[in-house]
């Protein structure tokens, strides 16, 4: 996803868990959206949303949860769900509302 992002002109930044997502929010500009798997080593999505949503500065951060599961609950701060595997034009059209143009602002996805 990461990959089609950015040959659609967004700018992107990665992180393997929970920890590495908050810490890179927390060293790079304030993205336009947040997309998140919920089963992650070191802090699982679950923790990382608890966490983001406890920080001023990143709580209203639009939050897309990634899953293959079918059964899904209500999390408070989630934009949608999207269901795995993505194809990638549902993920363009989901983040649209969310995300300016390429080249409009140097929009950031995380």
């Amino acid at each position: 996803m990461a990959r089609y992002l950015e040959l659609e002109g967004y700018s992107v930044v990665t992180a393997t868990n929970g920890e590495e997502g908050l810490m890179a929010l927390a060293s790079c500009r304030k993205p336009c959206i947040v997309l998140l798997d919920l089963m992650m080593p070191v802090m699982d999505g679950y923790g990382f949303l608890r966490r983001l949503h406890d920080d001023a500065a990143l709580c209203g951060l639009p939050v897309f949860v990634l899953t293959a599961s079918f059964q899904t609950e209500r999390m408070d701060g989630v934009v949608a769900t999207l269901r795995k595997p993505l194809h990638m034009e549902v993920l363009k059209e989901a983040v649209a509302p969310y995300c300016p143009p390429p080249g409009e602002e140097n929009p950031t996805a995380g």
